[in-house]
């Protein structure tokens, strides 16, 4: 849930400036294609003092170092989400196979629970047990807002 509110959650806009824009390193059998298929690596430090790294396809990330943009930070987990540059939104690589694999570990572990809760003698307690730790695992991330 942490990583699901990271990525799609509330965040707000801040100034960072580019530090470091580094080439992404390609296998050794394949060569990066025109446009679209170039990888960016951005090094990013906001006014504040932050330091973010962020990756992508977009031609819009192939900044050089010293650009300023503006970068859309989380309020949950401080992970950028967009920039903006020259009035271009851009989205980032915000770990999207990170938040799919642990929402579907998530299922399986609250399928294994409600299985076990049908096959229990007292099936109806056995859910509201369920239910009930998973609200105490929710709520701490949901005390982040």
């Amino acid at each position: 849930m942490f990583w699901f509110l990271q990525a799609l959650g509330p965040s707000g806009w801040e100034e960072a400036v580019v530090e470091a824009a580094d080439p992404v390193q390609w296998p050794v059998n394949t060569e990066p294609g025109a446009g679209e298929d170039q990888q960016h690596h951005l090094v990013l430090r906001t006014a504040s003092g932050e330091s973010f790294e962020v990756w992508g396809k977009d031609r819009h990330l192939g900044q050089s170092s010293g650009t300023w943009l503006r970068a859309e930070i989380s309020d949950v987990g401080r992970g950028v989400q967009a920039i903006e540059v020259g009035g271009r939104r851009t989205t980032v690589d915000s770990g999207g196979l990170g938040i799919f694999v642990a929402a579907l570990t998530g299922l399986g572990f609250l399928a294994g629970a409600l299985g076990a809760c049908a096959d229990a003698k007292r099936p109806i307690p056995a859910i509201a047990g369920a239910v009930a730790g998973l609200g105490a695992g929710a709520l701490p991330v949901l005390l982040l807002f």
